[in-house]
């Protein structure tokens, strides 16, 4: 019977690892940030839609394509990596409450090395379906007269960034496993002391 791994020391990661974590960092606070933005803007336009529509009878004509072409889309893809960063996804954890440190690890590891080539790859298709859109100048056929690149641009940046931080993520933990020094700290497990922080 092999003996449970017992929590990894925090060390400081390698340097590229650092870097490039401050880097995906950066430029998911700019695009969280915009998400925000993007969420407000909803909430104003929502209600300024539902005040004209029932107290007028004059709804804002264009506010359902706006809200489903370029609101929600982005609010999402912008959002999709910080959340990851955060702990926010749905996550099943029920074996994490049965289960030692290290096997821990590895269910992080392996989930993250089997999602890296499933979202860069969707991150390839989403930017060549946005590049070819570019190319023919294809228009929204949603009654927006706009680029229709100007909607789907989302996709490869949202998809992007989520790889990026997966790959973060597959590296940290794979590392820990290697060196038995915790380079990327578990997510916490919900329902304990350690998901209440």
């Amino acid at each position: 019977m092999t003996k449970p791994m017992a929590m990894p020391t925090a060390v400081e990661a390698p340097l590229f690892y650092r870097k490039l974590t401050r880097w995906v960092d950066a430029i998911d606070g700019v695009l969280i940030t915009i998400a925000a933005l993007m969420l407000f803007s909803l909430m104003l336009l929502v209600a300024a839609d539902v005040g004209r529509r029932y107290i007028f009878n004059s709804p804002i004509q264009w506010s359902y394509e706006v809200v489903n072409n370029y609101l929600m889309p982005g609010l999402f893809f912008f959002a999709v990596s910080h959340t990851l960063k955060a702990h926010s996804h749905i996550a099943v954890d029920i074996l994490h409450n049965y289960v030692g440190t290290r096997l821990r690890y590895w269910f992080e590891a392996i989930a993250m090395v089997l999602a890296v080539p499933a979202f860069a790859l969707c991150t390839w298709v989403a930017a060549g379906n946005t590049l070819h859109e570019f190319r023919v100048s294809a228009e929204a056929s949603s009654g927006l007269a706009v680029p229709s690149w100007t909607i789907s641009i989302a996709f490869p940046i949202g998809f992007g960034m989520l790889t990026l931080r997966m790959a973060l993520n597959a590296i940290g933990y794979v590392g820990t496993l290697v060196t038995g020094r915790q380079l990327k700290a578990l997510p916490p497990i919900s329902g304990t002391e350690e998901g209440a922080e």
